[in-house]
């Protein structure tokens, strides 16, 4: 059983599950084509298309119709998940750690739950199996306010009992403006080092940075534009239709971007891609996660800056102005995220204090501009 990445008649990358004889697992296919069609991120698919091939593995091990689970059943496929032999019928004599962790064990509890709920909707099972997942708490159990909270302040709070605890949320790291500057002085070229700026400043996340044609940069306002333009050439795509927005950088990072382009973008260059590849048979294309990846484990080695990702990079940004003030609100359009709780869970649980510490009065969308060395 696998994950089949498959191009559809609009050139768009999808995928399905087939079983060990080649063929299509329908159910499974139904509920991924259903989520394309309401417009789920393709990662997301992928993503959600893994736990049910692991999930059909654990039915076709323990001879199970998917059409007749019980709550048992999902109680099984959660200590399959944790058990590293793959199989109920090896069970190690001696404690070991889980092959997975609570929250990817939670990931696939969720994705159970929808994919149920789907063909419960659809008239293709007759149990609600959500329902018989879920207890209800009392309203003191929720915590945090959400919005709207004085509303929905006396409803009963939904909880999977299956559910497994989560391990304490780890601080993400950031690096300082000296690792930056070490960053850039090891980029070998104009493009690396105008990368790394930008990830930097911009706290866009590699996929956006990827997908950027020259015509987003706003030369004229110091702005770059995140445009949803399904799945590019090289893989890359916004993460979510909330991703869409403009940003503000400096005008250093302006003038940089422009003395790239009159460097690179020659008359041969057919790509709109504003990063694109410098050297060999693929001259000229766009760049790719696979080339970002082995820029940064350059750059870690050159560096020793072990943990520096393209995300380390865009966190370190919007730890920054969060502890700047910056309110909630411009905190998320910079980010791009879908609501206020994504951005205090990744940003604002790193800093002393909590939520409510980054929450500041000043609504200016200035920037801690870093003036970096020029090379």
């Amino acid at each position: 059983m696998r994950v089949v990445e498959i191009e559809t008649q609009e050139q768009q990358r999808r995928y399905v599950v087939i079983d060990e004889e080649g063929m299509l697992v329908e159910p499974i296919v139904r509920y991924l084509k259903y989520l394309d069609r309401i417009g789920a991120a393709r990662n997301t698919i992928r993503s959600y298309a893994t736990v049910l091939k692991q999930y059909w593995e654990y039915l076709s091990q323990q001879k199970i119709d998917w059409q007749q689970v019980t709550l048992d059943d999902f109680a099984q496929f959660v200590l399959w998940l944790k058990l590293p032999t793959g199989s109920l019928s090896i069970l190690p004599h001696r404690p070991v750690p889980q092959a997975r962790s609570n929250q990817t064990i939670n990931h696939a509890l969720t994705v159970l739950s929808s994919f149920y709920e789907y063909h419960w909707r659809i008239d293709n099972i007759s149990t609600n199996m959500k329902e018989k997942t879920t207890s209800y708490l009392h309203p003191r159990a929720r915590r945090y306010k959400a919005f709207l909270h004085h509303i929905a302040k006396g409803s009963p709070v939904a909880k999977n009992i299956l559910k497994q605890k989560k391990a304490k949320r780890q601080q993400q790291p950031t690096i300082t403006k000296t690792d930056v500057q070490k960053l850039l002085d090891a980029c070998s070229n104009q493009r690396d080092r105008l990368l790394v700026w930008l990830l930097y400043e911009s706290a866009m996340r590699i996929g956006e940075v990827l997908a950027l044609y020259v015509e987003d940069v706003d030369v004229a306002e110091n702005r770059l534009s995140v445009r949803d333009r399904g799945l590019n050439e090289n893989g890359a795509e916004i993460k979510t239709i909330h991703a869409s927005r403009t940003i503000d950088v400096s005008s250093d990072l302006i003038d940089e971007i422009v003395g790239y382009v009159g460097t690179v973008h020659t008359v041969d260059v057919e790509t709109n891609h504003l990063f694109i590849k410098l050297h060999g048979s693929r001259a000229g294309q766009a760049l790719t996660y696979t080339d970002v990846d082995s820029l940064f484990r350059r750059l870690r080695r050159k560096t020793g800056i072990d943990h520096v990702t393209p995300h380390v990079l865009r966190h370190t940004m919007l730890t920054m102005l969060a502890e700047l003030g910056w309110a909630p609100e411009l905190l998320q359009e910079r980010a791009g995220h879908a609501s206020f709780q994504q951005t205090y869970q990744t940003v604002c649980p790193s800093r002393k204090g909590g939520v409510t510490s980054c929450l500041g009065t000043d609504t200016s969308p200035c920037l801690p501009y870093l003036l970096f060395k020029r090379s």
